[in-house]
C-alpha cells in the first residue's frame, strides 16, 4: 500500500481533504491539510505515514478491514461513498481511505507524544537493528513474555502479525510458550532471521505464497505448516499440530511440539525438511 500511495503521491499538491472522523472536525483537519505537499510516503510495521510539508503527518492503521484506494479524477470509486473515512484530493490523483478505524494528523510537535513513537525496529526496514530487539526483550516488562507474545509486540519490533508468527516459530523451531528472554544466541538469531525472510517473502510474493515451498504445493494444498491446521498431522513429523492462546488479547498460536519442543535441542528447518523434499520433489 505505501509502494503505491507513494508512487501516486509524491510530490503531490493536497487540494482538497474531507473526513468523516469526529476528530477531523474537533481538530479541523481540511484547513491542517489542503495546501501541503505530499513528501513522501512510508510503512512501518502495519503502520502507514504519509509526510507533508512542514512536518505534518497523516498516519493511518486498516488493521484487517481498512484500505486506501486511488483514483484519476473524476473516476467511479469501488466502494461506496458512505465508507470513507478520509479523502485526498490532489490536481492529479484522488486517495481514499476507506473503513480504517485508526487515523490521525500529527503536527510536527506531537510527534513524540504520539503512540507510533513507541514503536519498535521495522523487520522490512533497511537499517533494522536486530540488537535493538535484544535489548527491548531484555527490558524488565518483557523479560517473562512469552515468545508467542512478544512476536506481536509491535513496542519490541514491527512487521510480524498473527500468521506469520506462528509460522515464524515452526520454522525456527521455537515453542511459543518459551519466554523469550530466555532465547540463547542462536535462538534469537534463528528468530530473526526466519522473520526477516518470511516477511520479505510475504511483501515479495503474497503471504499466501510465503510459507510453502514451490515444490509441495501441488501434492499438499496447505495455507502455511500450522497455521489453522489445529490436530491435522505435521507435514514433516506427523505429530498433531496444537493451537493455544496468548497475550492479553489471547490471539491464536498454531505449532508442532515435536518440531517446535519446549526443551532439549532443536532441530534446523531444512533437515526437518529433507525427508518430506526428497518424497515429493519431481525427479528428472
Amino acid at each position: 500500500m505505501a509502494d503505491r500511495l507513494r508512487a501516486a503521491l509524491t510530490g503531490q499538491v493536497i487540494t482538497g481533504a474531507s473526513s468523516r472522523y469526529k476528530k477531523s472536525r474537533e481538530e479541523d483537519w481540511p484547513t491542517l491539510l489542503v495546501g501541503r505537499t505530499i513528501m513522501g510516503v512510508r510503512s512501518h510495521g502495519k503502520n502507514l505515514f504519509i509526510d507533508l510539508s512542514e512536518g505534518y503527518i497523516i498516519y493511518s492503521h486498516m488493521l484487517m478491514w481498512g484500505s486506501w484506494h486511488i483514483y484519476e479524477p473524476g473516476e467511479e470509486w469501488r466502494k461506496a461513498e458512505k465508507l470513507a473515512r478520509l479523502v485526498l484530493e490532489t490536481p492529479g490523483k484522488v486517495a481514499v481511505l476507506f473503513n480504517a478505524p485508526l487515523c490521525d494528523v500529527i503536527p510536527p510537535e506531537h510527534l513524540q507524544d504520539h503512540k507510533t513513537s513507541a514503536l519498535g525496529p521495522d523487520l522490512l526496514a533497511p537499517d533494522f537493528d536486530r540488537a535493538e530487539v535484544w535489548r527491548r526483550i531484555q527490558l524488565p516488562e518483557n523479560r517473562e513474555k512469552e515468545l508467542g507474545e512478544i512476536s506481536l509486540d509491535q513496542t519490541v519490533l514491527t512487521g510480524i502479525g498473527n500468521i506469520l508468527k506462528s509460522e515464524i516459530l515452526f520454522q525456527a523451531g521455537l515453542h511459543p510458550l518459551k519466554p523469550a528472554a530466555s532465547l540463547d544466541e542462536n535462538e534469537f538469531e534463528d528468530f530473526i532471521n526466519y522473520s526477516l525472510e518470511l516477511l520479505q517473502s510475504s511483501y515479495e510474493k503474497g503471504m499466501r505464497k510465503s510459507f510453502i515451498p514451490d515444490w509441495m504445493r501441488p501434492e499438499i494444498t496447505s495455507f502455511g505448516f500450522v497455521y489453522r491446521r489445529r490436530n491435522s498431522p505435521c507435514h514433516l513429523c506427523q505429530t498433531p499440530i496444537e493451537m493455544i492462546r496468548q497475550g492479553e488479547m489471547q490471539r491464536s498460536t498454531y505449532f508442532c511440539p515435536t518440531c517446535q519442543p519446549l526443551a532439549g535441542p532443536v532441530i534446523p528447518f531444512q533437515e526437518r525438511l529433507k525427508p518430506l523434499q526428497q518424497t515429493l520433489r519431481p525427479t528428472g
